[in-house]
C-alpha cells in the first residue's frame, strides 16, 4: 500500500515473512524521491501506486527483500542445501564410496527434517537442539555406535561446509561427542579353515576364491577388487595394476600374484575385452560390462560362514 506523512512522505508499506523466525516483517520503502518530478500530488501517488504494484508481483513470484542481504544464503531450504554440499564434495574429487556415504547419511536426515516438519526450517535455523534431537533419533533406532559417530562425522562435515560457505551461523554437530568405539572381534583363521574355505569356493563360486586370493596373497582391498579390469591385469609380470581412481589413496601401485592365480586369470584375460571388469554381476561372479557391487563380497562370506558352521568373528 501506498501512505503519505510529514515524517516520512510518500512511501511503500508492505509484509513479508521472515523465514528464519517464520514471522511477518513489515517493510517501508521511501519513494519522494522516485517521485518528486511528477508536477502534482496526484500524479506523485499515482507513480508511487505503479511502484508499489511492481513490488507486489515481486514478493507473489516469491521475492523476498530479506534475501538481498548479505544473510541471504540463512534462508537456503536443508533439502537444497543438500543438494550443494554433494555437488562440492563431487568437484572435489570424493571417491564414490565417500560420496555414497555422503548421500545415504544426508537422504536420511534430510528424510527425518521431513518427517518431524523441520523441512520448513532453512539452513540459518537449523540449531544444536535439533542436532541434539536427531542424534537421540539415530540412538533409539539401535544404530551401533560406529554407526552412530559415522553420522556424526557426516552431519558435522556437512554442516561445516555450510558455516565455511556463509549458509549457517554455527555448526550445530560441532559439539556432539561420538560413542565409545566397541573393540573389534576378529580371530585369526587356521590353515586347516582357510583350506576348508578354499574347497567350498572353488565348488560354489571360484571368482570369490579368487576375491579371497586376491585379499590374502596380493593385498587388494575388496573395493579396489570389485572394480579391477581386464586391461589392469598383466600376466607377464605377474601383477594386477591399482588405478589411482579405484585405489583408496588416490595412489596407482601393483598388487603381485601367485603363478596358479595367472592361470586361473587367462582364460578371461584372452576372452574379454580389455574394458570389461573382472568380477562382474550375477551368482558366479564372471567378467561383465559392469562390476559387481563390493557388499556382494560379504554376501558371499556371509553364506559360506553359516553354510560351513564357521563363528561370526571370523
Amino acid at each position: 500500500m501506498v501512505h503519505q506523512s510529514k515524517a516520512m512522505g510518500i512511501f511503500a508499506e508492505y509484509y513479508v515473512i521472515d523465514l528464519l523466525t517464520d514471522k511477518m516483517v513489515r517493510k517501508r520503502v521511501r519513494l519522494t524521491r522516485a517521485v518528486k518530478n511528477y508536477p502534482t500530488k496526484h500524479l506523485r501517488l499515482l507513480a508511487a501506486q505503479k511502484i508499489a504494484d511492481e513490488i507486489n508481483r515481486k514478493l507473489a513470484g516469491g521475492w523476498s527483500p530479506l534475501h538481498e542481504t548479505d544473510e541471504g544464503r540463512l534462508y537456503t531450504p536443508i533439502a537444497q542445501l543438500q543438494e550443494k554440499f554433494l555437488a562440492a564434495k563431487q568437484r572435489e574429487g570424493c571417491r564414490d564410496t565417500t560420496l555414497r556415504d555422503y548421500r545415504s547419511i544426508t537422504n536420511m536426515f534430510v528424510r527425518w527434517c521431513e518427517d518431524t516438519g523441520r523441512a520448513k526450517k532453512r539452513s540459518g535455523t537449523f540449531l544444536r537442539n535439533d542436532a541434539v534431537y536427531y542424534m537421540d533419533f539415530i540412538m533409539e533406532k539401535g544404530n551401533s555406535n560406529r554407526s552412530y559417530n559415522n553420522t556424526v562425522k557426516i552431519l558435522r562435515s556437512f554442516f561445516q561446509w555450510s558455516l565455511d560457505h556463509c549458509y549457517c551461523r554455527e555448526n550445530p554437530f560441532a559439539g556432539i561427542k561420538p560413542l565409545p568405539k566397541p573393540p573389534k572381534k576378529r580371530i585369526l583363521i587356521s590353515k586347516e579353515t582357510r583350506c576348508q574355505i578354499a574347497r567350498y569356493f572353488e565348488t560354489e563360486c571360484p571368482q570369490m576364491l579368487l576375491v579371497c586370493r586376491l585379499v590374502y596373497n596380493s593385498a587388494v582391498r575388496p573395493i579396489e577388487a570389485a572394480q579391477i579390469r581386464m586391461r589392469d591385469i598383466d600376466l607377464d609380470r605377474h601383477c594386477i595394476t591399482i588405478p589411482p581412481e579405484v585405489a583408496k589413496n588416490k595412489r596407482e601401485r601393483c598388487a603381485t600374484i601367485t603363478a596358479d592365480m595367472c592361470r586361473y586369470l587367462r582364460q578371461f584375460v584372452d576372452t574379454n575385452s580389455p574394458t570389461q571388469y573382472l568380477f562382474g554381476p550375477g551368482t558366479q561372479m564372471l567378467p561383465g560390462e559392469t562390476h559387481v557391487a563390493f557388499s556382494y563380497f560379504r554376501k558371499k562370506w556371509d553364506a559360506m560362514r553359516k553354510n560351513l558352521g564357521l563363528p561370526d568373528e571370523m
